[in-house]
């Protein structure tokens, strides 16, 4: 059949495009996926997510300064590192505490959680300045304790934010807002070693010198001045979110957004998170607390001891396991940033599937060989870092996903990994004292161990749950008359009336 004088030589007369016009669409269509960045640029969304990582940035700057200054932070105080530690301790009593308030809190009056991520900065900022001016072990520790409620109520608000920003899409948005915080994880070290007081030189008969009295401590350290710059990042953040809490109000949708229980028994019910199936919404919820304990558990353990490891074991020098730590961390804070592009093309359940599993593995090759294996025990930790660094923001995604997430949910998420957190300190503290060095990689190896079948048994049930739910919407059509025609040419489904 002959073409007329208005049809396209790239069509032919069935209608179907050929390889050249289909290469042309393709990019005509990228084309206008690139004219279209500007504008989703300035989309809402993507500035305030902006915000979170900034403000997960932020936090790590204020959470993680403690370390390299606690050398300082005892001498001024003049006691050991028994005692601060344990008065350190109270950050974490004000992060539990935080998370199980907000997580209520928010429930209720969901239009103020930019209000909380405001109050969160500002107590930070608040104790994160007097830290280095306190000169008693109980201001120390109201002060980290008020830092320590900042830390759990922008765990507890940002997730809730961010959830209610994309929705089902919130897995990519979700990786990169954790982005920011092991950023900061590498900036504080090089921010506080020019104010840090000199190392003390060895005595004349090679003994380590004593430690510095409180007055030479005050007199060579000039920690302050890290902490006041840092403090400085958490006040000006604070404003940032008391402003979009006020665009929050001015604009707020009633209808949209509030999901508040109507009554306490209805707070009460877990069936509100699994459309009314209270006994598996209560399991799930369950699964999801053991899955974040299991993780901090193993997480901690690791990083906490990992040093001490390599040095009670004559494995690496003080400067050589400094190296491999700092590789670990590396390792982390590079797939953080990969994380965010894999979560917007990977399903949340494959990847964290693949990244627990090769946590498995890597666990239990650390605990066997690279136990006394040098090379083994360097590259594997770089794996670790590398397969654990998704996992506590894929944990938060995939709650999002499969049940009707709220702060309740995202707080028991944080509340589980504080517990974790928290007992593992003791734990493996214990174990590496009175069993040894190496228990410490047998527990972190049983921990890995645990957290595969926790994580199977909540997809399961959510697959089971999921089937069910479309199999209902099947039969939901045909009774209504539905039938569906595949068109093989055009390559599209389409739903007709009978």
């Amino acid at each position: 059949m002959a073409m007329t004088a208005f049809e396209s030589p790239e069509v032919s007369v069935s209608g179907r495009k050929c390889p050249e016009a289909r290469k042309i669409s393709r990019v005509s269509s990228l084309v206008q996926k690139v004219k279209k960045l500007p504008s989703q640029a300035r989309d809402y969304r993507v500035i305030r997510t902006a915000s979170l990582i900034l403000a997960w940035f932020c936090m790590g700057l204020y959470v993680t300064i403690v370390g390299p200054t606690m050398i300082d932070l005892k001498d001024r105080i003049g006691v050991d590192y028994e005692e601060i530690s344990r008065v350190l301790v109270s950050h974490t009593v004000g992060y539990f505490l935080a998370t199980v308030t907000c997580g209520i809190f928010l429930d209720f009056q969901p239009k103020f959680a930019y209000g909380v991520l405001g109050s969160a900065f500002f107590l930070a900022g608040v104790g994160t300045a007097g830290t280095p001016f306190t000169t008693s072990l109980g201001g120390l520790g109201f002060l980290q304790h008020l830092a320590g409620w900042g830390h759990g109520f922008t765990d507890a608000a940002g997730t809730v934010v961010c959830a209610r920003l994309w929705g089902d899409k919130a897995s990519a948005p979700i990786h990169a807002m954790h982005a920011g915080y092991p950023i900061a994880a590498f900036i504080v070290p090089l921010i506080v070693i020019p104010f840090l007081s000199p190392d003390r030189p060895a005595a004349v008969n090679g003994t380590t010198a004593p430690p510095l009295t409180v007055e030479e401590a005050w007199r060579l350290s000039k920690i302050q001045w890290p902490y006041v710059g840092v403090s400085v990042a958490q006040f000006t953040i604070c404003i940032l979110f008391v402003f979009y809490q006020y665009k929050e109000l001015v604009s707020y949708d009633k209808s949209k957004t509030n999901t508040a229980p109507k009554s306490f028994s209805a707070f009460l019910s877990p069936g509100r998170f699994l459309k009314g199936k209270s006994k598996k919404a209560l399991f799930l919820l369950f699964l999801l607390f053991l899955y974040y304990v299991v993780l901090k558990l193993g997480q901690n353990a690791f990083i906490q001891y990992m040093v001490s490891y390599m040095v009670e074991t004559n494995m690496f020098s003080k400067p050589g396991a400094s190296v491999v730590y700092s590789g670990y961390w590396i390792s982390y804070a590079s797939m953080r940033c990969v994380s965010i592009v894999a979560a917007a093309f990977v399903p949340i359940h494959i990847m964290l599937l693949s990244e627990i599993i090769i946590l498995f593995i890597s666990g239990i090759v650390v605990a066997v060989w690279g136990a006394t294996e040098k090379t083994v025990f360097w590259v594997f930790t770089c794996i670790l870092g590398l397969c654990t660094s998704p996992i506590f923001p894929g944990g938060t995604a995939w709650a999002n996903r499969y049940l009707d997430a709220s702060s309740i949910v995202f707080a028991i998420c944080i509340v589980g990994a504080s517990v974790g957190g928290t007992a593992s300190s003791y734990i493996t503290g214990y174990l590496f004292e009175y069993v040894g060095p190496r228990s410490m990689l047998y527990f972190f190896m049983g921990c890995g161990c645990a957290l595969l079948p926790t994580f199977v048994v909540m997809q399961i049930t959510v697959s089971s749950l999921t089937a069910k739910r479309s199999d209902m919407e099947l039969e939901t059509r045909h009774s209504k008359g539905l039938e569906i025609i595949d068109d093989h040419e055009e390559c599209k489904t389409i739903l007709v009336r009978e």
